[in-house]
């Protein structure tokens, strides 16, 4: 038999969060307390707990006398987002770049080379964190992971093109990075980083 050890509000927290990274709710969207309590046949308590340990991580709003809503996006929230994570990363690329575990950064190769769409988010967030973990700086990948699932709220979100391009570029980057090519990994990151921008901003603009 097997136990399990979570208390509701971590098995609430772990499946409120799991829907929210994977756009099972829309940005915005009410977090309906009693709803979710009553599905999973509930008391409130836990529910509300998760969502408060959910508003702490800046995923969800809570809102007074009104309630829980899933974290919303100004454009301006959007490209400080995307400038602190070009930040993070570009730090860790030229300063780490000798640190990168080259054989996960191997595997995942193979991943973008097979194309499968159904897994290209995974495989990107993968490489990304790759890049940061070389730093061995736990105060900088935590600052990162949290930032992280805002990116990949948006990433979802906005529908950002899972493009040829961008996939080439991926490629390209694990490439550079094998060869030992500082230069001309940094390069591409940055050219990577700044396409994700383009693509966010005018996507935002056509929500508008």
């Amino acid at each position: 038999m097997v136990i399990n050890k979570e208390s509701l509000t971590d098995q609430v927290y772990s499946m409120l969060k799991k829907k929210i990274l994977n756009r099972e709710v829309e940005l915005g969207e009410q977090l309906n307390t009693r709803k979710i309590a009553a599905e999973h046949d509930i008391s409130l308590m836990p529910v509300r707990d998760a969502l408060r340990r959910l508003a702490n991580e800046d995923l969800v709003e809570n809102k007074p006398r009104v309630g829980f809503f899933v974290k919303n996006f100004s454009e301006a929230e959007v490209n400080d987002i995307l400038e602190v994570r070009k930040m993070h990363e570009l730090y860790c690329l030229k300063n780490y770049f000798t640190e990168i575990d080259k054989e996960k950064i191997a595997e995942l190769k193979n991943g973008f080379q097979n194309g499968n769409k159904e897994y290209f988010s995974s495989y990107d967030t993968s490489l990304h964190k790759e890049i940061i973990f070389a730093s061995q700086n736990e105060y900088l990948i935590d600052s990162y992971l949290k930032m992280i699932n805002h990116y990949t709220m948006l990433f979802s979100y906005l529908n950002y093109k899972r493009s040829e391009t961008s996939r080439l570029e991926h490629v390209d980057l694990i490439d550079s990075i094998l060869e030992e090519n500082i230069e001309k990994a940094c390069s591409i990151l940055y050219r990577h980083l700044d396409r994700v921008k383009i693509a966010e901003d005018a996507e935002m603009k056509k929500s508008e």
